[in-house]
C-alpha cells in the first residue's frame, strides 16, 4: 500500500521531493518504494529523460488505473474513521464557507465541544466525486442519486455598488441597466462553469460572444470582485449571502430592483444515513445555526 501511495503522490506532482513533502518522508525513501513497486510489476514505471523524471507509458497507463482506487480507499477510511469518532465532515464551497458557514461555527462549537468539525472544500471531490463528507452545502436543483437533500437557503445574486456609483449611474431596473457602469467581472475558473456576471448578462439577453466583448475589469474569485466594488471601482454580481456583511454595514448598496433566482443551496447527506451527529448538525444549520 504504501509503495502504491508514494508512487501515485510521484505521478501527482512530477517530482520525488514534492511527493516526500506531501507524505513526510525522505526522498530516498519515496525513491525506494517507488523502485520495490517496478521491482513487484516487473516494469519500469519511471524514467529519466534529460536529468527529470517522467512516467514511463507503463507508468501512465498504471496510476490512471489505481487513482480512483486510492481514491476510494481513502474516502472509505475517513468514513469509518469519523464514525467511530467525534469528527464530522461537512462540504462546502470556498466561498459559501468563508462568508457564511465559518461565522455560524463559533456558536455551534460552544453547543458541542466533543464535536470536531473538518471542513472539505475541493470542488472536485464535491461536485464531481460527491466524496469525502458527512454531509455538504450543494449548490444545484437538489437531485444527487444516492443521496437525501434538504434546500437550506435560495442562491439569490445580486447587483452592487458603492452608494456614489447608484447615484451616479441610476438603480438597475431591467437587466441590461448594468451595462450603463463601470462591469466588475467575474471570471469563474474553467471547471467551475458560468460565473455570476456571465449568468446575469446571458438572463439580459447578451450573447457569450458580446458578453467577451464587454470592457471591465476580470476577477477570478468573489473575494477579488468584492474587494474591487468596495474600492468604487464599478458594478459586480455576487451571491446575496456573499455581500450581505458590507451592504449591512453601509459599505456597498444593491442596485438592483430584483434578485435574480438561479437556484438553490441544499444540505445533502447519503441516503438512509443514520448518523446522529450529522443528523442534529443538519437540524442545526436549517433551524437557521
Amino acid at each position: 500500500m504504501i509503495s502504491l501511495t508514494c508512487f501515485a503522490a510521484f505521478a501527482r506532482h512530477m517530482s520525488v521531493t514534492r511527493a516526500a513533502e506531501e507524505l513526510s518522508l525522505t526522498q530516498s525513501a519515496v525513491s525506494r518504494q517507488i523502485k520495490n513497486l517496478e521491482d513487484l510489476l516487473g516494469r519500469p514505471l519511471v524514467e529519466k529523460v534529460r536529468q527529470r523524471l517522467l512516467l514511463t507509458e507503463y507508468g501512465r497507463r498504471y496510476v490512471e488505473e489505481i487513482s480512483p482506487l486510492l481514491d476510494q480507499l481513502e474516502a472509505a477510511t475517513q468514513r469509518i474513521s469519523a464514525s467511530s469518532s467525534g469528527r464530522l465532515r461537512v462540504g462546502a464551497e470556498p466561498s459559501l464557507t468563508t462568508r457564511w458557514l465559518l461565522p455560524k461555527l463559533k456558536a455551534y462549537g460552544q453547543l458541542h465541544p466533543e464535536i470536531e468539525l473538518q471542513v472539505m472544500n475541493d470542488l472536485h471531490r464535491l461536485y464531481g466525486l460527491l466524496e469525502s463528507f458527512d454531509l455538504a452545502i450543494l449548490f444545484g436543483d437538489g437531485h444527487w442519486p444516492g443521496f437525501e437533500a434538504t434546500r437550506l437557503m435560495g442562491g439569490e445574486m445580486v447587483a452592487v455598488c458603492t452608494a456614489e456609483l447608484l447615484q451616479r449611474h441610476g438603480p438597475v431596473v431591467q437587466r441590461r441597466d448594468i451595462l450603463r457602469y463601470p462591469l466588475l467581472h467575474h471570471s469563474a475558473l474553467a471547471d467551475q462553469g458560468k460565473s455570476s456576471t456571465q449568468i446575469w448578462l446571458l438572463s439580459a439577453g447578451l450573447s457569450p460572444r458580446e458578453i467577451d466583448a464587454l470592457p471591465g475589469q476580470r476577477l477570478e474569485h468573489f473575494q477579488f470582485v468584492l474587494d474591487a466594488a468596495l474600492h468604487g471601482l464599478g458594478i459586480t454580481v455576487l451571491p446575496r449571502y456573499f455581500v450581505a456583511p458590507e451592504v449591512e454595514a453601509g459599505r456597498l448598496v444593491i442596485a438592483s430592483r430584483e434578485p435574480l433566482e438561479c437556484g438553490d443551496y441544499y444540505l445533502v447527506v447519503p441516503a438512509g444515513c443514520r448518523d446522529a451527529k450529522v443528523r442534529a448538525f443538519a437540524d442545526w444549520l436549517l433551524a437557521g445555526g
